[in-house]
């Protein structure tokens, strides 16, 4: 069994989103039936994460497991020879397991599009067009508001229910006027559902003199659900890259990976002749632990906590790293 990683593009106009749906038509549904097609079997496409109803995508990343054997760009072909045209496959890469689409993601970057100039039909499927004058110079005030580490509760529509912690980390925002278009980029490591269209959302009310960036702050220093919040159109809204950090080993829950800025493991404890990796549970993405590799020979330091979950995901490192000698140390080092 092999896993083969994908990156797609596409026109999501026609689709209600990535997912696939009880009633409606889907971009993974699409993949999927593709994929039955040249497999026999039901192959299920995992994403980087969810695009919703007429969202646009140029590197969205999926990946999906099959005993058939092909060559990346036979694999890469034959998909899209069973695709509709509106979505194509850009690439196919052969991974071991350690990949995961979703739970491997370093980054992304979102790009929303607004067309100032008169109504452009080119561009209807893949631009907001903006019939309002907007004044950019105060929204890129209010964007670097966006920047950093905030609870983004007020911008977003997940539940608090379902996702209790909505504190996110956006690496920046970036503006691109060429001609009549506007490129607002938001690059960071996790996004929330509608979380982009809502700030954007905010930045075309402060453009068009509705609302001031103080606003925004406000949102930002009093989150809270109740807080009226415009969406902006999905068609602006295109997922443009994923980037994916080195994964060492990982099972349904925890994960061994490269450490990450925002990972609370202070700079001093990482010793510079090791290659340092960090022990963390996937979902909440807590450290519980920090293995230091030098050659062949590992220290994997683990809190107590976290000992049962080092001990079952050992084997699996072993499997991966047959010559890798581990020691296993429990203590508070991480």
């Amino acid at each position: 069994m092999s896993r083969w990683k994908c990156t797609v593009a596409y026109d999501g106009s026609a689709y209600a989103g990535w997912q696939t749906q009880r009633l409606d038509n889907s971009v993974q549904e699409q993949i999927e039936k593709a994929l039955f097609r040249l497999t026999g079997k039901k192959t299920v496409a995992i994403a980087a994460g969810r695009t919703d109803a007429g969202v646009n995508a140029r590197g969205q990343v999926f990946h999906f497991d099959s005993d058939r054997e092909m060559t990346e760009r036979k694999w890469q072909g034959a998909m899209n020879a069973l695709l509709p045209d509106d979505i194509h496959i850009m690439k196919v890469e052969k991974k071991d397991r350690r990949f995961h689409a979703r739970f491997s993601v370093l980054s992304k970057q979102y790009d929303y599009r607004i067309h100032l100039g008169e109504f452009d039909v080119f561009s209807r499927t893949s631009a907001y067009q903006c019939p309002y004058q907007l004044d950019i110079e105060r929204m890129k005030q209010a964007a670097g508001l966006f920047v950093g580490t905030h609870d983004f509760t007020s911008f977003n529509s997940n539940t608090l229910k379902e996702t209790p912690d909505q504190v996110r980390t956006l690496e920046s925002v970036d503006f691109h006027l060429d001609g009549d278009m506007l490129t607002i980029s938001y690059r960071g490591r996790g996004f929330l559902r509608y979380m982009v269209r809502m700030m954007t959302g905010a930045l075309l009310e402060v453009g068009r003199g509705r609302i001031g960036p103080e606003k925004i702050q406000e949102m930002l220093d009093h989150p809270a659900k109740t807080v009226v919040r415009k969406n902006a159109h999905p068609e602006g809204l295109t997922l443009m890259e994923v980037n994916y950090f080195e994964v060492l080993a990982e099972d349904t829950v925890y994960m061994l990976r490269e450490i990450l800025p925002e990972d609370v493991i202070a700079p001093e404890e990482l010793p510079a002749d090791a290659e340092n990796y960090a022990f963390v549970h996937k979902k909440t993405q807590r450290v519980l632990g920090v293995l230091q590799r030098r050659g062949e020979a590992a220290v994997w330091h683990v809190k107590e906590d976290g000992k049962t979950a080092a001990e079952e995901l050992l084997p699996v490192l072993q499997a991966y790293e047959p010559q890798l000698q581990v020691q296993l140390v429990i203590d508070e080092y991480a």
